[in-house]
């Protein structure tokens, strides 16, 4: 379970002029003064975006451009929004929060706490910062608002939790989709009701006195209200209100407090009220608890509402996933809105409706509103497989498409600190941890939890900001003797080679030399640790500027870990673009340091097996022609003795891969073979992972990492299948399939064969 990290902002004053208080965890409060804000404004602006935040209220120019527009008019809203609430200070506390949180794969939960009734009435959704993007699309943001308390119903002890949904669709309203939004609610619980973990059922509004009648009767109530209807903003009342039918047929508004009197009077009392209709959460400037939705928490715990108007297919995509989050795998009540916040984002990356649900709270602990589970664990965990994975791929979607990067990214496996059985036969290993450069400065990292279901990838999480502007990056887990390990990474800044290290198992510890170990760098570094020495050696190469590489070492054994004067080698090839490195095992207890180097669009190999840097030497002839980016090298486990494994960008789209031969006299190369021609690869990272074992043992698969623009796409490769897959990361996810996955087909049989340069064949791709 994702621990929840709570971020809490009192915001106090009137009439454009504010205080911001900040608190979290156990640091100090921190507070700034006098803080200005245009409310008029953005209020005024905020109802020209409601306008265009659908995708059919387009009204001129090509569809792209008024994407784009709207999208910069929200952010605008958003950075004004950010700089009224985080403030000098405040600022600062919430950018090391939101680090901290992110590098431990954990959400941050902001409480807004405001007691002026004109800051309830912006759009706090919209919140945007240059360096975090729209806040909400990572974490959440909650409206906390404190009332008296009142005698509320007990969360339920025991299955089912019972789902009600109040529909009402009089005659003289804008006809909803009524069946849809039936059969989501159905779908997403579907799951639930047959184990009994859920139940669910529909009441019709034919007018609001038949409805409370049946709502309130002997066997009337629910945990959770679920209401599809209209909201609308009653001006003479300064109030909102839900739209229903009198007696009589006509048109009749009835109040959020009115609503929670009436529910209060039911056998089993609400926990949870959803508002699905549209400007639920809207409120008056003046009333602090003008809107349905604020009026609700005086008589239950917890109210999602719409603040603008919603379409019936984002309403249906948020629908699914809250639920499912919610009563299917009990999370709190915060996280499961932002599920389905980020759901409707899928669904349709043109639309601002990811902003328009809102979350009201009347208390600022976790809130987890329902127990799940069930006597029977093994039952329950089988009834919400699907839930499960549905949540999976939701998370892993986002990270791919919310993850910006440029340079190369770098993967390697963390040593096994001991190995589990997630499934009986399947050994599962320990996790991976990508590190590529930040979009603007610094690196980022990311890190896949091999040992819970799905591998999900945890959300990015910045490293050494300062650092400024990096081009490119190599990393390495060290081993420093007595069981200790630490992640080892040098950068390219400019010219300049940075080197930065993590010894703890805290993600945020990273720390950073200094000073530069070198200079007149380009392309991208290449580090490794050899096996001879105790602990072993660092070694270093990379292209220097004028031509030739330098390569470098640095001493574990003597205190202080000095590194040598770079060393220079194959001046006479001219400049180099990238390399790649590895230790060889030859055998006999003999290992050669092998390095693949590009210059221009040929890949050279030179290798050294004695690790002094006058000893290197170099094939006469290129291995291969046609690439681009940065080679990779790995040697392969499965033969004995292992070959050579190389893969790199070609110039004219997808990936190169060879192998050498090891085992075969004279170490010849296969033919190349290419793989995702149909992708403008820049940049690769490969590793040979313990996944794809049998028995309980390791196995052996490849896992490659390819830059395509500015995100990632993932493909491996076991022994079995021969041929690349390529899933998981990227945008090719089947949960972009209208958030509906089908069970993917079994690839066809196939095996791995070369492929001379120029064909236009292509492995099996997924």
């Amino acid at each position: 379970m994702v621990e929840r990290n709570t971020f809490t902002l009192e915001i106090s004053g009137g009439e454009g002029q504010y205080s911001v208080t900040a608190t979290s965890g156990t640091s100090p409060p921190v507070s700034v003064r006098d803080v200005s804000l245009n409310v008029e404004s953005i209020r005024e602006r905020s109802g020209i975006l409601q306008d265009d935040s659908q995708p059919h209220s387009m009204r001129s120019g090509s569809p792209k451009t008024a994407v784009a527009l709207r999208g910069r008019s929200a952010a605008a809203i958003g950075d004004e929004l950010f700089g009224a609430l985080f403030p000098g200070e405040v600022g600062g506390l919430y950018a090391d929060r939101r680090r901290r949180a992110a590098a431990r794969g954990e959400n941050l939960r902001m409480m807004l706490r405001m007691d002026a009734p004109e800051l309830t009435t912006l759009p706090w959704e919209l919140i945007h910062s240059q360096d975090f993007g729209f806040l909400c699309l990572e974490d959440e943001v909650v409206r906390c608002v404190d009332l008296p308390r009142r005698p509320l119903g007990p969360p339920p002890t025991r299955h089912p939790v019972r789902v009600t949904g109040i529909v009402s669709a009089p005659p003289f309203e804008r006809a909803l989709k009524v069946a849809d939004e039936k059969r989501n609610l159905r779908d997403s619980l579907n799951r639930l009701t047959e184990p009994k973990i859920a139940e669910r059922r529909w009441i019709n509004a034919v007018n609001w006195i038949s409805l409370m009648n049946e709502f309130t009767g002997k066997d009337g109530g629910c945990h959770v209200l679920h209401y599809i209807g209209h909201g609308e903003y009653d001006s003479e009342r300064g109030a909102g209100a839900l739209i229903f039918s009198d007696e009589l047929g006509h048109k009749q508004l009835i109040s959020g407090d009115s609503v929670g009197r009436a529910i209060q009077q039911a056998p089993l009392k609400p926990q949870l009220v959803v508002l699905n209709g549209c400007e639920t959460g809207k409120g008056s400037h003046d009333e602090l608890f003008s809107s349905v939705a604020a009026a609700l928490l005086q008589f239950v715990p917890a109210v999602v509402a719409m603040q603008f108007a919603v379409t019936d297919k984002a309403a249906v995509a948020f629908s699914r996933y809250f639920y499912q989050a919610l009563v299917g795998l009990g999370r709190p009540i915060d996280m499961a809105v932002h599920q389905g916040r980020v759901a409707m984002l899928l669904q349709d990356e043109n639309s601002l409706e990811w902003a328009t649900p809102v979350l009201y709270v009347r208390d600022d602990k976790d809130i987890r509103l329902f127990d799940v589970g069930m006597e029977d664990a093994p039952t329950y965990e089988r009834a919400v497989e699907g839930v499960r994975l549905d949540e999976e791929r939701l998370i892993a979607v986002q990270a791919s498409k919310s993850t910006r990067i440029h340079g190369n990214p770098v993967l390697i496996q963390k040593w096994p600190g001991g190995s589990t059985t997630a499934r009986p036969g399947k050994y599962t290993p320990s996790d991976f941890e990508l590190v590529f450069p930040g979009p603007r400065s610094g690196l980022v990292s990311m890190r896949r939890r091999n040992s819970v279901p799905g591998v999900p990838w945890g959300p990015p999480c910045p490293i050494e900001p300062g650092l400024g502007p990096v081009d490119a990056v190599g990393m390495v887990e060290s081993r420093l003797g007595e069981g200790r390990s630490s992640l080892e990474v040098v950068a390219r800044t400019g010219e300049k080679l940075r080197f930065l290290w993590n010894d703890s198992e805290e993600p945020t510890d990273w720390h950073a030399a200094p000073t530069p170990i070198a200079d007149r760098a380009v392309g991208n570094p290449a580090l490794l640790q050899t096996r001879h020495g105790d602990p072993g050696d660092f070694h270093l190469v990379c292209p220097a500027a004028g031509g030739g590489l330098m390569v470098m070492r640095r001493r574990n054994d003597v205190e202080g870990y000095p590194w040598t004067t770079p060393y220079m080698v194959a001046r006479g090839r001219g400049e180099f673009a990238a390399v790649g490195m590895v230790e060889s095992d030859a055998g006999d207890g003999r290992s050669s340091l092998d390095v693949v180097a590009r210059t221009g669009d040929e890949l050279r190999f030179l290798w050294n097996e004695t690790g002094e840097p006058t000893d290197w030497q170099e094939l006469a002839d290129p291995i291969v022609r046609g690439a681009t980016g940065n080679p990779v090298l790995v040697q392969d486990r499965t033969t004995e003795p292992g070959d050579l494994l190389l893969a790199c960008p070609a110039a004219d789209g997808g990936m190169v891969f060879l192998r050498r031969r090891n085992g075969v006299a004279g170490l010849p190369w296969t033919m190349p073979y290419f793989l995702a021609e149909d992708l403008e690869v820049t940049a690769v990272t490969m590793i040979q992972s313990t996944y794809g074992g049998q028995d309980g043992g390791p196995g052996a698969n490849l896992e490659l990492i390819a830059r395509v623009g500015d995100s990632l796409e993932f493909f491996w490769k076991g022994p079995l299948p021969a041929f690349w897959i390529h899933n998981t990361f990227g945008t090719q996810h089947p949960l972009v399939d209208a958030l509906s996955p089908p069970d993917a087909p079994e690839p066809p049989d196939s095996s791995e064969s070369p492929k001379p340069p120029g064909s236009s064949a292509s492995p099996n791709t997924r």
